[in-house]
């Protein structure tokens, strides 16, 4: 049997790991998500989930958490450079459909990081 499961060493688990990214972190959003972005010296990218009690309760938020990773672990190959990707959901973000929420996370991967020093 197949393991499909997103690794652990593919998720930001820690505090401050979390914390570099919001700190240092480049921010894009679309209209029910919010990425922030930080470049990642790692063998792989990872992603950090920040879902507010604002999306819904409890069973809402897991299900929206479970959709997120299981996007994310079918689609990173999407973005051009291994990255740490913390994704914040808006209100509203759990009622749109798979295919929806698919297409905007993968617009937010799919997004180049430019710092201020490089020219695009």
């Amino acid at each position: 049997m197949t393991d499909h499961r997103l690794p652990r060493s593919c998720r930001i688990c820690r505090r401050r790991d979390f914390q570099v990214v919001f700190d240092h972190g480049i921010r894009f959003n679309t209209p029910h998500l919010r990425a922030v972005v930080h470049e990642a010296d790692r063998e792989a990218s990872r992603i950090g989930l920040a879902v507010s009690r604002k999306v819904g309760n409890a069973v809402v938020r897991n299900r929206l958490k479970r959709r997120l990773r299981e996007i994310f672990r079918t689609e990173r190959e999407c973005a051009p450079e291994l990255r740490d990707v913390v994704f914040i959901p808006r209100p509203g973000c759990a009622d749109l459909s798979f295919s929806d929420l698919r297409s905007e996370v993968v617009d937010l991967l799919s997004r180049r990081i430019h710092r201020k020093n490089e020219t695009p």
